[in-house]
């Protein structure tokens, strides 16, 4: 169904409203690392009544924008980890291809498993975050041989506390499947991968939360085109909602990016795990025939 099915002034309202929920989303997802896309998502198949194939493809062009927004500021600032992003990139960008195909392929005519399968996705991204009162890194974690060829420990300055806080990588191999699963989702449903992405970095890896959010921030961008180019050639992207929905999230990352040194990293793993029940339930109520 098109966005747009009513006169001008209808249109123009819709336009706006889906331009300002769609700054909101870019900047709380800036804030948590998740791109805006798992907010976008049920925006659109919810309150719009669009396809999930167009939600999702027009989803994955906004998180585009909301990476450019945000990733630019945060490398800057040398909270971005490039080093571990380019290495876990390999796997998120090569499931985000796959992920999409089999939406294009296989799914093509099913959009209502389409948005069941949000659920289930979205409740394992928060069971596999660790506890908001976890401490923020291990400082003792196991080795691995891995991270230490690869030269991907690191440390980053908190403005909060004033220090810079060393954190020395682990487990590189279940973040690296965690991420493969966190592309394969963000091609699937349009969510960017924010949400395996952090808890891979964060529960996983022992990389500080702040970090593993700006990090993420920067890799869902790589991964989100990976997908939103199989959908192009599927002729699931429409310019009436692309247009809004990239300028909201990449303003709204702007915002985000500049808010997050604000708050404790316990606060952002609280928002993080607090909005995800919020949008399964949305999607599961909207696959169930009740919204």
């Amino acid at each position: 169904m098109g966005l747009l099915p009513f006169g001008f002034e209808e249109a123009l309202l819709a336009v706006l409203l889906l331009l300002a929920l769609s700054a909101l989303a870019g900047g709380f997802g800036a804030l948590v690392g998740l791109g805006g896309g798992i907010f976008v998502v049920p925006i659109l198949v919810v309150v719009f009544d669009v396809d999930i194939h167009l939600a999702v493809a027009a989803s994955l062009v906004g998180v585009i924008g909301a990476s450019l927004g945000s990733a630019a500021t945060h490398v800057e600032e040398g909270l971005t980890d490039l080093r571990i992003g380019m290495f876990l990139e390999t796997a998120t960008a090569a499931g985000g291809l796959l992920g999409a195909i089999v939406a294009v392929t296989l799914l093509a005519g099913a959009s209502q498993v389409l948005v069941l399968a949000f659920v289930p996705v979205v409740l394992a991204a928060a069971f596999l975050m660790p506890r908001p009162n976890a401490a923020d890194v291990r400082p003792d974690p196991a080795p691995d041989p891995l991270a230490d060829r690869l030269r991907l420990h690191g440390a980053y300055f908190n403005q909060r506390q004033r220090r810079e806080i060393p954190y020395r990588v682990t487990g590189t191999s279940v973040g690296l499947a965690l991420t493969g699963l966190s592309g394969f989702g963000s091609g699937l449903l349009g969510i960017g991968g924010g949400l395996f992405n952090v808890p891979a970095m964060h529960g996983f890896m022992n990389v500080p939360i702040r970090v593993a959010a700006t990090t993420s921030s920067l890799m869902i961008g790589v991964t989100a085109a990976a997908g939103a180019f199989v959908y192009l050639f599927a002729g699931d992207l429409s310019l009436t909602l692309v247009a809004p929905i990239v300028l909201g999230l990449t303003l709204g990352s702007y915002v985000g990016t500049a808010l997050q040194p604000r708050f404790r990293a316990v606060t952002l793993s609280r928002m993080f795990l607090g909005v995800l029940p919020i949008a399964a339930g949305l999607m599961l109520l909207r696959g169930l025939g009740w919204l």
